[in-house]
């Protein structure tokens, strides 16, 4: 009797607390989907909100605001004065970092209340724009979509394709505390729209090393994402003996069914070895050379995996010229060379930049297509 006489007087005092909860109607809410941070001509910073608008009668999808000011807290102040509804910023999704400010290598604590306020998402993607914020911010889709979205869709599209990293307030984090591996974000430009461009390489400190293009960017992601099933489209070019012409006839295209990687560590005479195999199925999707696929085969496997070789090793002289690891050969060093990679630890970029590092391609051709070719 007492237990139902207690269940009685709980769920009218529950009804109580939701009924006297503070309740705010959607479209006098201001939810702030994008943040994004600059710097002026004369180094100030710049704060930036894009909010969406609920109301059915309103001109415009978006309202974006502008602010000078020293903290992303501080910024705060003006944006609750200027928005006509309850600000929040719970729900952001984007992160616009602006070029100039990576460019500087003590920015990463600008970031300190997004990751101390509970109330923020570590799922926010971080991005870096090749330019400036505003140009991106304020770019309205010719879709009519929401700005949110068609950021979300192109990064999430090009991460799928293996073109860029959808790096993560969360992931930025650990890749900037981890002595093992330096970060890498996604790179946006606004031409005649908002489009990625690939990844920006940033060192140790967080400070902007170097970016890659999209070519460069898939042949990083096959290694730093090992075991995931990646797809990409690829087009290489093969010399003949023939002229190309304006046709581009030394053009081969394929697409990665499967890739994966493997990465051998040992140490010896004071440096690190690290011996990379990269193993990758394909299917020819377009060719336009002057010969016969299925007769040269052979050849044309050989030249496709000397020329991914060639690329790897060129990527692979790009980070250890700028002293940076966005593969992460530092966690391979950790795990399997311990005491070795604890004496460098701290300045494990240069180590990197002396080490050996040997690559090895091998490709299956799965397929070449359903035309019946003969020699051209």
């Amino acid at each position: 009797m007492k237990r139902w006489f207690h269940t009685f007087m709980i769920i009218p005092l529950l009804m109580m607390l939701t009924s006297c909860g503070y309740q705010v109607p959607l479209e006098d809410t201001t939810i702030v989907l994008i943040l994004g941070i600059d710097l002026d001509e004369d180094n100030n910073l710049i704060f930036y909100e894009s909010s969406p608008v609920f109301n059915k009668g309103a001109k415009v999808q978006t309202e974006t605001y502008r602010t000078k000011a020293d903290t992303i807290r501080d910024s705060k102040k003006y944006f609750d004065a200027v928005e006509s509804g309850e600000v929040s910023g719970a729900k952001i999704q984007i992160l616009l970092l602006g070029k100039k400010v990576v460019e500087h290598e003590n920015w990463f604590p600008i970031l300190d209340t997004l990751y101390r306020n509970s109330n923020f998402s570590l799922n926010t993607r971080v991005v870096v724009v090749d330019g400036q914020v505003s140009e991106v911010i304020n770019y309205q889709p010719k879709s009519n979509a929401y700005l949110v979205m068609y950021l979300k869709n192109v990064i999430d599209k090009n991460h799928k394709r293996t073109r860029t990293e959808k790096g993560t307030l969360q992931q930025l984090h650990s890749e900037f505390y981890d002595k093992g591996v330096t970060p890498a974000l996604s790179n946006v430009k606004k031409d005649e729209r908002v489009e990625v461009i690939g990844n920006v390489l940033l060192d140790n400190r967080g400070k902007y090393a170097d970016s890659l293009d999209l070519s460069e960017s898939t042949l990083f992601l096959f290694l730093k994402h090992n075991g995931k099933h990646q797809i990409s489209y690829t087009t290489i070019t093969i010399p003949t003996d023939k002229e190309d012409g304006i046709f581009h006839k030394h053009d081969l295209s394929f697409e990665v069914t499967n890739v994966k990687s493997k990465i051998k560590t040992s140490h010896e005479k004071d440096k690190f070895t690290f011996d990379v195999k990269v193993s990758m199925s394909i299917l020819i999707l377009e060719s336009l050379l002057s010969m016969d696929m299925k007769t040269n085969e052979a050849k044309i496997k050989e030249i496709i995996e000397e020329r991914l070789k060639t690329e790897y090793e060129k990527l692979f002289k790009k980070i250890q010229t700028h002293k940076i690891d966005p593969i992460g050969f530092g966690i391979y060093a950790r795990a399997y060379e311990y005491e070795h990679f604890k004496k460098v630890q701290d300045n494990w970029g240069e180590a990197l930049s002396q080490a050996d590092i040997n690559v090895s391609v091998e490709i299956d051709i799965k397929g070449m297509g359903t035309v019946n070719e003969t020699s051209k």
